[in-house]
């Protein structure tokens, strides 16, 4: 009112002047951040344009390619704009990711949100009040004295063992358990809460429960009215427990334009347009350092992503990332105004490689607030590899002759006899056939291995029989579930057997096989996994015959 009063005052000119310079100061206002809000999606724009060199993310992607790395995705964000987004065979543009641990920085940012609406007090809140209806063991003062920030920055002081650092032995014990809450707050404690980091999966789960507890709502259906839905983010798969509350530190599935989104709205310090979707203050405490985290030493990371705020990983060059197994990152770049998403499928010590490309390219690349000229024959060198990349191959996958059998676009199809054909979920990767009747074997980007065997019928076996006391006899520690009489969907009749087993004795897994006999053979479709139980049915349940 202030300003229009001023405005009124002015002769013509003053108030051409006044309007110029509000505009000036609104242009410089947005362009920090951008000029749009991508809730709708994203829009692009190149490299050069946002302050950045295509060449050195061109060098990138040749590297990428040289050394084979198993990458899913890359997506670039610079002030607001996509100048980088590259999907590797077999992943593509429009598909879900699982993102593992980066649900962990999701699900702080919902503690947040449920602090702000009143739902939960504060982080200093006691869990053993959190939980008083509950009656739980080994409750020394130590455990008394846990709060919820405790379980924030990983300093809960509980015997968890349920990280890589203790083969996830507590992860298997807790997912045994009849109550995954229960498990938790029953463990023993080793030290005093807050004193020193311990990567535990569990107190991520309890920070679900303590949501669905404190609002009465699915984890989910709370992410979906206050933090998805203002994003814009409509497609997400999260995976439940046996009790049915949503897996808080991971199991969470999304499209790498929407892991963008979050890294997107904690830059712009947790406001989304003209809306506060996380308070200002829940960022910054979450992105600042809390502890010294030493999770990650065995892999070779630990100098340069050893601090740990509120589920959020913080480097020391002034970035944060939330960061998952296999190589999920979201990067937060606030002196960029940069956010990078990786997505992948890398194993073990390999998962450093995320960091040092980021750190390596990315960051070097963005060199100036402003735009720099324009560098056509590098640019249309990034878009070529972007495109080459991108652009699945015509043949599809082969093991050993195409009439045996050749996977392409979600469909396994046999032509030699006996000829069959099931479908698998895109994404799936292409994995070594492990015995001579194996004719292909894949893994599912949530790492439902399956495959698919043709073999004689051993003399005098039948039908009913196989799976039960053929197939199960060759896994170890095996307890056979149930076995039944399916139809598939070409009217053959077979059998669907489910069992659970241990691999290397220690990591329970789960198996549904699908056999038929056919022209004198035995066909099966055999899938393995340690959860995803609806995704292995759907791909042995879709056999059929030609």
């Amino acid at each position: 009112m202030e300003i229009m009063g001023i405005l009124r005052k002015r002769k013509y000119v003053g108030y051409w002047i006044i309007i110029f310079l509000f505009i000036c100061l609104f242009g410089l206002t947005s362009s920090a951040s951008s000029d749009y809000w991508p809730t709708a999606g994203w829009r692009t724009s190149t490299p050069e344009e946002q302050g950045m060199h295509s060449k050195i993310l061109a060098d990138m992607l040749e590297w990428i390619q040289i050394k084979s790395y198993s990458i899913d995705s890359i997506t670039i964000i610079r002030n607001g704009y996509i100048v980088a987004d590259v999907y590797f065979d077999p992943f593509s543009k429009g598909q879900k990711h699982i993102i593992h641990s980066c649900t962990k920085s999701i699900m702080s940012a919902l503690i947040g949100i449920a602090i702000d609406k009143g739902y939960i007090k504060n982080v200093d809140q006691p869990i053993v009040d959190i939980f008083s209806d509950r009656e739980i063991s080994n409750l020394t003062e130590y455990k008394k004295s846990i709060t919820l920030e405790n379980l924030l920055t990983m300093a809960s002081g509980l015997e968890c063992r349920d990280s890589y650092l203790y083969g996830w032995v507590g992860l298997e014990e807790m997912k045994n358990s009849d109550d995954w809450a229960q498990y938790v707050l029953d463990l023993p404690m080793a030290e005093p809460p807050g004193e020193r980091f311990e990567y535990c999966n569990g107190v991520s789960y309890l920070l679900s429960v303590i949501i669905q507890k404190a609002t009465n709502m699915r984890t989910l259906e709370f992410a979906k009215k206050n933090l998805f839905g203002p994003l814009g983010i409509t497609d997400v798969r999260w995976q439940t427990s046996p009790q049915g509350i949503d897996i808080g530190w991971g199991r969470m599935w999304l499209k790498p334009h929407d892991m963008a989104k979050i890294g997107w709205l904690y830059l712009n310090n947790g406001r989304w347009g003209n809306k506060q979707i996380v308070p200002t203050m829940w960022v910054e405490a979450s992105t600042r350092i809390h502890i010294d985290a030493t999770v990650l030493e065995l892999l070779q990371i630990s100098d340069v992503l050893d601090h740990y705020g509120y589920q959020w990983w913080i480097d020391f060059d002034g970035y944060y990332a939330a960061v998952g197994y296999k190589g999920q990152w979201i990067f937060v770049v606030p002196e960029k105004n940069m956010v990078a998403v990786f997505t992948g499928d890398m194993l073990g010590k390999s998962v450093h490689i995320v960091k040092n490309l980021f750190d390596s390219y990315i960051v070097p690349a963005a060199v100036s607030p402003k735009p720099l000229p324009f560098n056509p024959e590098e640019k249309a060198r990034l878009d070529d590899l972007q495109a080459s990349i991108s652009k699945a191959p015509a043949k599809g996958f082969i093991w050993t002759l195409e009439k045996e059998g050749i996977a392409k676009d979600g469909v396994f199809k046999r032509t030699a006899s006996p000829g069959f054909k099931f479908e698998y979920p895109l994404g799936s990767r292409k994995a070594a056939i492990e015995y001579q009747s194996q004719v292909m074997r894949m893994k599912t980007p949530g790492d439902v291995f399956f495959s698919t065997s043709v073999m004689y019928i051993p003399e005098g076996m039948k039908l009913e029989d196989f799976g039960p006391k053929f197939y199960a006899s060759n896994l170890p520690n095996v307890q056979v579930i149930s076995n039944k009489k399916i139809t598939l969907k070409c009217g053959t009749s077979a059998y669907r057997t489910d069992m659970k087993w241990l691999w290397k004795n220690s990591i329970q897994l789960s198996s549904v096989v699908v056999s038929a006999f056919k022209d004198g053979k035995c066909i099966l479709i055999a899938a393995h996994s340690r959860e995803y139980q609806e995704e292995m049915a759907s791909i042995v349940e879709s056999l059929e015959f030609e």
